[in-house]
């Protein structure tokens, strides 16, 4: 098991792991919303990313492979306003690549993690996320696309999950601290969520559900519980946004979903979740004001660029779009 930051401790209570003294004392900064693209492709007018999803974040350019990112909106990341992140592979996640910022050891770690479609590369995402210090953190939710035009029926959409989340993850990509500098001024990193989605989309009555599943805060090694998202309505521009709620809790919601769906026949989707709680209800794990954000680059089950295993898993037969 690895030390984790600011003292938090797991300790294996009935064959589970419970975080302890877990309270979280970083917030939100909040965040105005993505107004549009200026990566490697365009967000059609419109397409305005919710406020609750976007958070801080307004743009990010990304192209596959590339060892910079550019995004903007992220509070004191660097010097810039659109400041540049660099690739970092040993915090890649299933499916995304890490990218991070960090000018000096008191200042502010920053994560994000970015996807492209495997189809046509239609569609685009990135959550970006920095550890908390002086008792606020700032993230968000970035998402386009280059084109869109329906698909026929009902289609269903599967892969990985990427979150970042405001708790303190495991401090192995900090500058190390100069000895003697005072604890409350030393930032920490954002601990990570990985996981699987699937989402129904039926372009016939134009809505969308799904959920999320297999969910692991992987800095502490503790499996979360499944989200459900909440049927919603797709617009005619293929965009969406919706509720989440605990899988099996009903009617109490615990944060928003939004996404756009891009290329031809609806071939893939981009989406982000915020969330404002995740450790279950009632803080069966300990956690408390835990907050998350997470992103979502999904190819359309039978198509080229599925992930033909995940699509399998959850819906046996997928193969016909």
């Amino acid at each position: 098991m690895r030390i984790l930051r600011q003292a938090l401790i797991l300790s294996a209570v009935g064959g589970f792991l419970i975080a302890c003294d877990s309270t979280n004392p970083f917030t939100t900064n909040g965040g105005t919303g993505g107004t549009g693209g200026t990566g490697g492709g365009t967000t059609p007018t419109g397409d305005t990313i919710p406020a609750s999803v976007a958070g801080n974040v307004t743009a990010v350019s990304y192209s596959p492979g590339s060892a910079t990112i550019t995004v903007e909106g992220i509070n004191l990341d660097e010097v810039p306003f659109a400041a540049v992140y660099r690739r970092n592979p040993a915090l890649d996640v299933p499916g995304y690549q890490a990218y991070t910022a960090q000018d000096d050891a008191l200042d502010r770690h920053v994560t994000a993690f970015v996807m492209q479609s495997g189809n046509s590369g239609a569609v685009r995402g990135a959550v970006v996320v920095s550890g908390g210090q002086f008792n606020r953190y700032f993230g968000g939710v970035y998402y386009e696309r280059d084109n869109y035009s329906p698909a026929t029926g009902q289609v269903s959409y599967a892969g990985r999950y990427a979150g970042l989340t405001n708790v303190p993850g495991d401090g192995g990509d900090l500058i190390p601290v100069p000895p003697g500098i005072d604890p409350s001024l030393v930032p920490v990193d954002a601990a990570e969520v990985t996981g699987r989605i699937f989402l129904n989309a039926n372009f016939a009555d134009n809505s969308v559900n799904g959920g999320i599943y297999n969910r692991v805060l992987t800095d502490y090694a503790v499996a979360l519980p499944d989200l459900a998202l909440i049927a919603t309505d797709i617009a005619d521009d293929g965009s969406f946004s919706g509720t989440v709620e605990y899988s099996g809790v009903v009617g109490e919601t615990i944060g928003e979903y939004a996404g756009i769906f891009g290329g031809p026949d609806a071939e893939s989707v981009a989406g982000g979740v915020r969330l404002n709680e995740w450790d279950g209800k009632g803080n069966p794990l300990g956690f408390e004001n835990e907050e998350e954000y997470g992103v979502f680059v999904l190819d359309q089950c039978g198509t080229a660029g599925a992930s033909a295993a995940i699509c399998a898993d959850v819906n046996p037969g997928a193969g016909v779009p």
